[in-house]
């Protein structure tokens, strides 16, 4: 799908004013680790011999650090004041592997308490004092999230109700006072789900501090089974959600809605024609360096959607086979996709172009998920 004409001038009108207009957009984009001139990245995948790595590898696609972990590793983030990475198990998996990717060393692996396991998704606070995880308690089936003091020999010091089941990506907000989480509504028992006839996702606000809850947002009744998997907070408060469908495949729902602080949940129009290429399942959520537009990935589809934000518009799709991995980079309109083939590619919102990235390692299958690293 080409852009259109309107959404063309658009971005030209407003692009010369992006930095200024959204500086605070490009804060975390502004302290983003760079190492001879070149951004880093970070993602996990399995290799051709069938273990698990993550990695760092920069914008022109050089590998710095490749490291084994115990399975398959979900989101990789950073640490925002040492050179550390850290790979968060896929669910049900139990391990935080932080490694340092500047000397190669392993720094700890860090296991769920018993009883406990993860979602794949964590955030570390700014000040680099705290890892949070989104975690199930196994008895109670409850989804928690789990605050460990890295200061303190990653001891967890807080457990929060996140107020539903099946918590996936959790975002600290930008003033680090508000958890947002994806209640993805599934009770599953390892890989199995048993709850899909009265499943009940939810996005919700919880107090950093003390886990009370702020606000919960649900879809309409009928789209209980649009499970809330992934999404993005903007620095304008906005957020993007990427869905996966749970019921029938030729039911018409939603795959992707926004949400802003005291409104409703805004589900996002689809064309029919193109919905009906994307397995009901969509996989990443980011948005760009100003918060204008976003990129939702859709890899049963070999399709990433990118959408004007402010009037909740879809731009184009930008063709890729099997891409999912998401990344802003430091320029607004920007991103870098990664794909389960082992692909690596530059996308620009202004012509939906698609610019290989070439990969100078043994080649690897990039799981669902990349991130800019800070420092």
């Amino acid at each position: 799908m080409e852009i259109n004409r309107r959404q063309f001038l658009k971005w030209l009108t407003i692009a010369p004013a992006v930095s200024s207009s959204f500086s605070l957009a490009a804060k975390a984009e502004d302290s983003q680790a760079i190492i001879d001139g070149q951004a880093l990245y970070a993602s996990a995948s399995q290799g051709d011999d069938g273990l698990y790595y993550i990695h760092v590898v920069n914008s022109e696609g050089h590998e710095l650090m490749r490291h084994p972990v115990p399975d398959r590793a979900h989101q990789v983030i950073s640490h925002p004041t040492r050179p550390w990475i850290l790979g968060i198990a896929r669910r049900p998996g139990t391990f935080i592997e932080i490694v340092d990717y500047q000397t190669l060393a392993l720094i700890k692996r860090v296991e769920s308490e018993p009883g406990y396991h993860l979602y794949g998704h964590a955030q570390v606070t700014d000040d680099g004092r705290y890892i949070i995880t989104t975690e199930n308690n196994m008895a109670t089936d409850e989804g928690m999230v789990i605050v460990r003091d890295i200061e303190d020999d990653f001891a967890v010091v807080k457990r929060f109700r996140t107020q539903g089941i099946g918590p996936h990506q959790v975002i600290l907000s930008r003033d680090q006072k508000t958890l947002v989480v994806a209640n993805g509504g599934i009770r599953t028992e390892g890989r199995e789900k048993t709850n899909l006839d009265t499943m009940k996702p939810s996005l919700v606000y919880l107090d950093a501090h003390s886990g009370a809850l702020l606000e919960q947002a649900f879809l309409a009744d009928e789209y209980h089974q649009c499970s809330i998997r992934h999404i993005d907070l903007s620095a304008q408060g906005q957020v993007i959600i990427a869905m996966q469908y749970q019921g029938h495949p030729a039911d018409q729902v939603p795959i992707m809605a926004s949400h802003r602080r005291g409104e409703p949940l805004r589900p996002l129009e689809i064309p029919p024609a193109l919905q009906s290429q994307l397995d009901q399942y969509c996989g990443s959520a980011c948005f760009d360096q100003s918060g204008l537009y976003a990129a939702v990935s859709a890899p049963r589809g070999d399709q990433v959607m990118i959408w004007d934000m402010m009037d909740y518009t879809l731009i184009g799709t930008v063709k890729t086979k099997d891409g999912c991995g998401l990344a802003r980079t430091h320029k607004a309109g920007e991103f870098i996709v990664s794909t389960g083939r082992g692909r690596l590619y530059h996308v620009d919102v202004a012509g939906l172009e698609r610019k290989a990235i070439r990969f100078d390692a043994t080649p690897v299958h990039w799981d669902n998920h990349l991130f800019p690293v800070i420092a």
